[in-house]
């Protein structure tokens, strides 16, 4: 038995519409030109602002959704795909999805995707893995900065013996030697607290005592054989930062 339906109404619309699932049909040119009462509520606009807007404008760059529609344009096929990240400021947060894209036979490179939202205890699994893996490379820096410190703890010891007994001339670099082991331990200790978040200690320093620093450790390593000319200007006054990490800039620009 046929029901007559008011004026103005369709009855593939009012199905769609009591469907508990985001569903969009998606244009050859990306364009969303059919949006479901869910899926205005999903993508946070109505059916007219999706109807101007591409898909690309509401899910992250390179979402896999993107490639998938494509996917099921050029094959002609419907695909699945589960657990995709689609997390955009314009969703409004968090979205893990289920994605059910088919292409539409009448409607030649038009594609309907239809999205069922994840669990809560999904969405949760997965946090629990990125901090599982968060916790995984923190227990990696503190073994490796573990290992690093000990050889560095005999050289800075041999240094100091070395600066008892040398000349003049060979203690400043036996200081040298030293002051950067500190140096290379304080970058380690940074490692061993790489999930933390602690503000960088800044004090005043000297720029010109810093790049005399540089400069004597590329003259008694990498750069021996390159003539270096400091021109400082006198008049600059001391920065607020950390003397450690100056080091490692200028280091690495040398």
């Amino acid at each position: 038995m046929n029901t007559a339906l008011p004026a103005g109404l369709n009855l593939a619309t009012i199905v769609l519409d009591t469907i508990r699932h985001p569903v969009i049909m998606v244009a050859p040119d990306g364009r969303i030109v059919f949006a479901n009462a869910e899926a205005e509520d999903f993508f946070r606009s109505s059916a007219s602002v999706l109807a101007r807007s591409g898909l690309e404008r509401f899910v992250p760059f390179g979402s896999p959704l993107l490639s998938l529609v494509e996917q099921v344009r050029e094959r002609r096929a419907p695909f699945n795909e589960y657990r995709v990240d689609i997390s955009s400021p314009l969703l409004g947060g968090e979205r893990l999805v289920d994605l059910y894209v088919a292409p539409v036979a009448e409607l030649p490179g038009h594609v309907v995707v239809l999205f069922q939202e994840r669990s809560m205890a999904d969405k949760i699994d997965r946090q629990m893995t990125h901090r599982g893996a968060a916790r995984s490379v923190s227990g990696l820096a503190s073994m490796l900065a573990h290992e690093i410190k000990n050889p560095l703890s005999g050289i800075r010891g041999a240094a100091q013996l070395l600066e008892s007994v040398v000349s003049d001339e060979d203690r400043a670099l036996a200081r040298l030697i030293t002051d950067e082991t500190d140096r290379i331990v304080a970058l380690v200790d940074r490692m061993e607290v790489f999930s933390d978040e602690r503000p960088i200690d800044r004090q005043p320093v000297n720029i010109h005592v810093v790049l005399d620093h540089v400069k004597a450790i590329a003259r008694n390593g990498f750069a021996s054989n390159v003539r270096i000319v400091a021109d400082y200007d006198p008049s600059l006054p001391p920065v607020h930062a950390n003397r450690d990490q100056l080091v490692q800039v200028f280091l690495n620009l040398v």
